[in-house]
């Protein structure tokens, strides 16, 4: 899952198409929340957040 969310964010920061920017993050915030507790509540924003965060 590490590897998977290391590429995506590759990937995020390499496109410059917004709108496939966010089907990116989107197919990230996927893959977290099946690691997460039931519950969870995870938004686009937070991922897209996260992304600039972690550039």
């Amino acid at each position: 899952m590490a590897r998977q969310f290391a590429a995506n964010m590759r990937a995020f920061h390499a496109e410059y198409d917004a709108l496939k920017r966010d089907g990116i993050a989107a197919n990230t915030r996927h893959i977290l929340l099946q690691h997460m507790p039931k519950g969870t509540k995870l938004r686009l924003a937070d991922v897209l957040e996260l992304f600039e965060l972690m550039r």
